[in-house]
C-alpha cells in the first residue's frame, strides 16, 4: 500500500517535468459530464467558477446540488443503478466510504494520476494534507481528492490560565485533567466536550485512538471492549463527571459551545469551525472572545491522534467519461481554486492554501497552527468504517451515556461491542 502510494508521487514529479503549456485541456473537447453535489458552502464556491473551466476545455458541467438527506438519497440510487450518466459525485469516505468501495461504486484513479498525458503536472499530490488525502486512499488505491478537511481543537481562556498558574496549553492528557482540576470552580466548569450519546462519538474517537484502541480489531470484529478503548472511556468520563457542567449527557456541540461562548467553561474540545461562535459578539462574550486559544489534541498514551473529517470529490463507477471527469476534478481542487474556496469561507485541504497571506492575516496564528497540525497527523475513521455508521454509533452512544451516568465502563463497552458485531453481521 505504501509503496503503491509511494510510486504515485514519484510519477507526479516525473509529470510535473513537462511545462503547464504542454497540457492539453482540449482532448475531450466536446464531451458532456454531470456531478452530483451536496448543498455544501464548496458547491457556491464552485458553481460560478464553471464556465471558466467549460472555456478552458471544451468539456459541458452539469452540476445538481440538493439538500443533504436527499443529495444521498439520491447519490446513492445512482450509482447503485449503475447509469453511465452521472460521472462524479461530492462524497464524505467517513460516512460511506467502506459502503462505496465494499460495492464498488467508485473508479479509482491510480491509472489516471500515473499517466501524464490526463493528469496536469502542477497537481501535486503532497499539497494535500496527509490526514486529507488518507481518507481516499484504499487497498485497492486512490479512489477521489478531498475537497475539505475539519478536525476538532482544544480552545482554551489564557486568561483563566494565567490567573490559575498555568503555562500554555497542556500537552498530554494527563496534563489536560490536571489543568481541568485547577480550572473547575463553582463559577466556570474546567472542561467540557460532548456528552450526548451517539453524537459524542465523533469527538469521543480522538480519545480512543490517542489511547492505542480502534474501531475494528484485524478480524473485522467489534475493537470496543479492548484494553485501550476501556481506559478511554473511563478517562473521558472522570473528567466530564469530575470537572464538566452539570447534566453531560445533554451536551452536544451546540451546548458545549454555548457555555464556552458564555464563560461558563474554561476548555472545550470540538471541531475547529467553531471558531466562529467564539468570534460571533452575538454569541460569545468579549472576555472569551479577547482571550480564546487553540491547540491540537494533547497527547494520550498513543500519542496525539485526532480524527478528520473530509469532503472530496469521486468519479462514479459506471461513468461514460471518466477522463472528462477527473479534468473537472483536478481543475476543481487545483492550488489556485483551494486558495480561493479558503478564502470564501471553505476549510480547503490543500497546505498551500494555508500560507497565503491574505488567509492568515483573517485567522488566529494558534488556529491556523492548531488545525494544520491535525490535519497532517488526523487519522480519517472519525466514523466507525463500516456499512451500518449510524446503528453502531448509537450502539456506542449507550456506553458513553452509562459511563457518565456513572456505571462501570468494561461490562458497558462489551455490550457495545457485542451489538456492534450484531449489527454489521445482519448487513454482511
Amino acid at each position: 500500500m505504501r509503496r503503491t502510494f509511494t510510486a504515485l508521487l514519484v510519477a507526479l514529479m516525473l509529470a510535473g517535468v513537462a511545462s503547464a503549456q504542454e497540457f492539453d485541456w482540449r482532448q475531450f473537447e466536446g464531451e458532456e459530464i454531470r456531478f452530483m453535489m451536496n448543498q455544501h458552502p464548496f458547491t457556491d464556491f464552485i458553481e460560478p467558477l464553471v464556465p471558466e473551466f467549460e472555456e478552458l476545455t471544451g468539456i459541458d458541467v452539469t452540476l445538481e446540488s440538493y439538500p443533504e438527506d436527499q443529495f444521498r438519497q439520491r447519490r446513492l440510487l445512482e450509482v447503485a443503478s449503475g447509469a453511465p450518466t452521472l460521472d462524479g459525485y461530492m462524497i464524505m469516505p467517513g460516512q460511506v466510504g467502506a459502503q462505496y468501495l465494499g460495492a464498488g461504486w467508485v473508479r479509482h484513479i491510480d491509472d489516471f494520476v500515473e499517466n501524464d498525458s490526463l493528469t496536469m503536472p502542477d497537481l501535486d499530490l503532497q499539497d494535500f494534507f496527509a490526514g486529507a488525502l488518507s481518507t481516499f486512499q484504499s487497498e485497492e488505491g486512490l479512489y477521489g481528492l478531498p475537497l475539505q478537511i475539519e478536525s476538532s481543537l482544544l480552545f482554551y481562556r489564557e486568561d483563566l490560565f494565567e490567573e490559575a498558574g498555568l503555562d500554555g496549553p497542556p500537552e498530554t492528557l494527563e496534563e489536560l485533567a490536571e489543568y481541568a482540576a485547577a480550572l473547575d470552580s463553582d463559577e466556570v466548569a474546567g472542561f467540557a466536550m460532548r456528552g450526548r450519546g451517539a453524537a459524542a462519538t465523533s469527538q469521543i474517537v480522538n480519545l480512543l485512538y490517542s489511547f492505542g484502541g480502534e474501531w475494528l480489531n484485524e478480524d473485522g470484529s467489534s475493537a470496543l471492549a479492548s484494553e485501550e478503548s476501556v481506559a478511554a472511556l473511563e478517562y473521558y468520563a472522570d473528567l466530564l463527571r469530575n470537572y464538566g457542567p452539570p447534566g453531560p449527557t445533554n451536551l452536544h456541540w451546540n451546548e458545549v459551545m454555548s457555555l464556552y461562548a458564555q464563560g461558563e467553561v474554561a476548555m472545550v474540545f470540538d471541531a475547529n469551525v467553531f471558531r466562529s461562535i467564539v468570534e460571533d459578539p452575538e454569541q460569545a462574550i468579549d472576555v472569551v472572545r479577547e482571550n480564546t486559544r487553540y491547540a491540537p489534541l494533547p497527547a494520550g498514551p498513543d500519542g496525539s491522534v485526532p480524527a478528520v473529517l473530509v469532503w472530496g470529490l469521486s468519479i462514479n463507477h459506471a461513468s461514460d467519461s471518466p477522463e472528462a471527469a477527473w479534468y473537472f476534478i483536478q481543475w476543481a481542487l487545483s492550488k489556485e481554486n483551494q486558495v480561493k474556496a479558503l478564502l470564501a469561507g471553505v476549510p480547503a485541504a490543500r497546505e498551500s492554501a494555508w500560507e497565503n497571506e491574505e488567509f492568515q492575516a483573517t485567522a488566529p496564528e494558534s488556529w491556523i497552527e492548531a488545525s494544520r497540525e491535525s490535519f497532517n497527523r488526523g487519522q480519517p475513521n472519525w466514523n466507525p468504517p463500516v456499512v451500518p455508521v449510524a446503528e453502531v454509533r448509537d450502539a456506542y452512544g449507550q456506553a458513553i451515556v452509562a459511563a457518565l451516568q456513572g456505571e462501570p465502563v468494561e461490562p458497558a463497552l462489551e455490550r457495545a461491542a457485542e451489538e456492534m458485531d450484531q449489527i454489521v453481521a445482519r448487513t454482511n
